[in-house]
C-alpha cells in the first residue's frame, strides 16, 4: 500500500524520468441536458446549489441551418449565455451528426468531419462560457455511433474518432486557443482501445482525457487509471471523469464521496456527476423534479464546500481501508472495524449530516467524514483482523510481473498442465473482452479474472480453473467467508474446491449462490490454503461473481 505524504504523484515515464501530477480535490461539475429541453427553474436550482460547471450539448442539427450558416436563437441553443451570466462555465460535448452531412450518421467523409469540427468551433466562439469541448460520448460503445461505423472494427472506430478529434482540436484552437480539448470520451477504462488512439497520435490533440468508469469498482479507480497511465502518451495526461453516478438514490451520496476521494488520489482534475436532473434512466439526480435538492445534491454541495480544489493525501493504513485527508477533513471507509474520533472531532455522513455518538464502525460502502473546524482531525481505528481479501487486494501487475506473488491471495489459472500465473491484460483490446484492465493469460483468452467476477475455461477433461492461494506466514487459525454466484445463463454451474496443502477439505457443485463460511481452519506455518473455481462439463456462461475473505479466527 502506497501512502502519499505530499500532494504530488509521480508518474513513471521510463528509467530516470517522471511526470508530477498535482493531487487535489477535482473540480465538481454536473451533467445537464438543457440542450435537449431547457427549464428555467432547473437551471436556477442548479446554480443555487451551487453548480458552477455544466457538461451539456448544443446540437449541431439545430444550429447549422445552411452550409456554414449558424443560428443560435432558441432556449435550447442559447442556454450557455445564461450559464455565463451567472458566473458559471460549461463544457460542450460534440458527438451527434447533422442531416446535411453523411446522412446524419457519425461523420466519416472528409467533408463531414471538417463540418463537425466547424460546428464545435462556431459554438465555442459564440459562447464565452464554454471552457472545454469534449469530443465524443462513449465512442467505444454501441450506443452513441450510427451509420457504417456502428458495426465496424475497433481499429476503424479508433481511426474515425481520431479524425473527428483532430478536426475539432484544429478548428477550436484556431478561434479560441484557451479552450480545453477533452478527448477519449470513453465508457469504462478501456486501456486496449485507448492504446489504439494513442498509436494514431490522438494524444497530441487532447488537453485532457475523459473517462466514464461505470464498470470500475470505486476502490479500483485509482489502480485502473494507473494502468492506463502505463501508456507513455497518457502518463501525464490530465484526466476528467465526465460521467459518474449511481442508480441507487440511497447509496448515491456514499458513491459520490468515495469516488471523489479516489479521483482525488488519481490526479483527476474534474469530476462530473451524472446527472443534474432526472433522465428516465434511474440515475440519481442532484435536483429532483420538485426542484429540491436530493440526498446526492446535498452530498455534492458538502463535498464542493469542504474538499474541492484542496490538496489531498492518501491515508489508507492498510489494503482493506481507504482514506483521504483534506484540509477540510478526513474521509474513511473499508472493512468493518471500530473508529473513535479524537477530542473535538465531529463525525458526519456523506451529506454532511452530523452523526451522534463517540464510537463508530467503518463500513465498506458508507464513508465516515471527520471534521474538526480549525483543529487537527485525530481518530483511533480498532484492530484489523482481515488477513487477505480477493477484492481489496486485487492486483494489476506491471509488465514483467504476474499474480503469483500478489499480497494476500496469489492467483493462478489451473489446468492439467499445472498452474499458470495471470498477467494484466488490456481492456477492450478486442471484441468480447472486458472494458477495463483485468487478469488473464496471453495463451488462453477464454480465462479471466476481475475484482468481482471470474471466468474459468475449458470443460470436461480439460478444465481451466481459477485458483486463489493463501500461504500462511506463521501457524494460525483462520475463518474463510465469502460467496460464489454463477449466473442463470451458466450451462451447468461451477465446481468449487477448498484444499489445504493439496488435500481437499470441501467441494461444492454450485448452480446458485453459495455462501462460504468455514471456521477455525488450522494452518501450519507455510501451509497453502486454496480455493479453486472450475467449470462443470462446460464453461459456457460461467462468468461467476465471487468474493473471498480470510480473517484470524476468534
Amino acid at each position: 500500500m502506497r501512502i502519499f505524504t505530499a500532494a504530488t504523484l509521480m508518474i513513471g515515464l521510463g528509467a530516470g524520468a517522471g511526470h508530477a501530477l498535482d493531487l487535489k480535490g477535482p473540480a465538481l461539475a454536473a451533467a445537464s441536458n438543457f440542450g435537449q429541453g431547457f427549464e428555467v427553474g432547473m437551471m436556477s436550482a442548479a446554480l443555487d446549489l451551487p453548480v458552477r460547471d455544466f457538461r451539456d450539448a448544443v446540437y449541431w442539427r439545430e444550429v447549422e441551418q445552411g452550409p456554414g450558416r449558424f443560428v443560435f436563437d432558441t432556449p435550447r441553443t442559447m442556454f450557455p449565455d445564461l450559464v455565463g451570466a451567472r458566473g458559471a462555465r460549461m463544457s460542450l460535448t460534440v458527438n451527434n451528426g447533422h442531416p446535411a452531412h453523411d446522412g446524419g450518421t457519425t461523420p466519416l467523409s472528409p467533408e463531414a468531419v471538417r463540418a463537425f469540427g466547424h460546428h464545435a468551433a462556431q459554438t465555442a466562439l459564440r459562447f464565452p462560457a464554454i471552457r472545454a469541448v469534449e469530443v465524443g460520448n462513449e465512442f467505444n460503445s454501441a450506443n452513441f455511433v450510427t451509420g457504417p461505423l456502428e458495426g465496424d472494427t475497433l481499429d476503424a472506430r479508433a481511426r474515425a474518432y481520431a479524425a473527428l478529434l483532430h478536426a475539432v482540436a484544429q478548428q477550436v484552437r484556431a478561434v479560441r486557443p484557451g479552450v480545453r480539448i477533452v478527448g477519449g470520451g470513453v465508457h469504462s477504462i478501456p486501456t486496449g482501445y485507448l492504446s489504439r488512439l494513442t498509436a494514431l497520435g490522438a494524444a497530441a490533440d487532447m488537453d485532457a482525457i475523459a473517462l466514464h468508469p461505470y464498470s470500475t469498482p470505486i476502490e479500483h479507480l485509482a489502480r485502473q487509471i494507473a494502468v492506463m497511465r502505463r501508456d507513455p502518451a497518457l502518463a501525464g495526461m490530465p484526466v476528467e471523469i465526465t460521467e459518474f453516478g449511481s442508480q441507487d438514490p440511497d447509496a448515491a451520496p456514499d458513491v459520490l464521496v468515495r469516488a471523489y476521494c479516489q479521483m482525488a488520489l488519481s490526479g483527476v482534475s474534474r469530476a462530473v456527476w451524472y446527472a443534474l436532473n432526472t433522465r428516465g434512466d434511474d440515475y440519481a439526480p442532484l435536483v429532483g423534479p420538485d426542484l429540491e435538492l436530493t440526498a446526492a445534491g446535498r452530498a455534492y454541495r458538502f463535498v464542493q464546500s469542504e474538499f474541492a480544489g484542496q490538496p489531498v493525501e492518501d491515508i489508507a493504513p492498510d489494503p482493506f481501508t481507504y482514506g483521504c485527508r483534506f484540509p477540510g477533513g478526513v474521509i474513511l471507509w473499508g472493512m468493518p472495524r471500530t473508529l473513535e474520533p479524537g477530542e473535538g472531532v465531529t463525525a458526519r455522513d456523506a451529506t454532511g449530516k452530523v452523526l451522534e455518538g463517540r464510537s463508530f464502525r467503518l463500513g465498506e460502502t458508507a464513508p465516515l467524514i471527520l471534521t474538526a473546524g480549525s483543529g487537527a482531525v485525530d481518530y483511533t481505528l480498532g484492530p484489523q483482523e482481515v488477513l487477505a481479501d480477493s477484492f481489496h487486494q486485487f492486483p494489476y501487475p506491471e509488465a514483467g510481473a504476474d499474480s503469483s506473488d500478489a499480497a494476500g491471495f496469489a492467483r493462478f489459472a489451473v489446468s492439467p498442465r499445472g498452474r499458470a500465473p495471470f498477467v494484466t491484460m488490456p481492456g477492450q483490446d478486442r471484441p468480447g473482452m472486458p472494458w477495463t484492465p483485468y487478469l488473464g493469460l496471453s495463451s488462453d483468452r477464454s480465462v479471466r479474472l476481475l475484482p468481482e467476477s471470474l471466468l474459468p475455461g475449458g470443460g470436461g477433461t480439460h478444465q481451466v480453473g481459477v485458483e486463489h492461494v493463501y500461504v500462511a506466514p506463521e501457524a494460525m487459525e483462520v475463518d474463510l467467508t465469502g460467496w460464489i454466484d454463477p449466473p442463470e445463463r451458466s450451462a451447468d454451474g461451477v465446481v468449487v474446491t477448498l484444499a489445504l496443502d493439496g488435500e481437499e477439505v470441501g467441494r461444492w457443485s454450485v448452480t446458485d449462490r453459495l455462501e462460504l463460511d468455514e471456521r477455525a481452519l488450522a494452518l501450519p506455518a507455510g501451509a497453502e490454503l486454496s480455493i479453486r473455481v472450475a467449470p462443470g462439463e462446460t464453461s459456457t456462461g460461467d462468468v461467476t461473481g465471487y468474493r473471498f475473505t480470510l480473517r484470524r479466527a476468534g
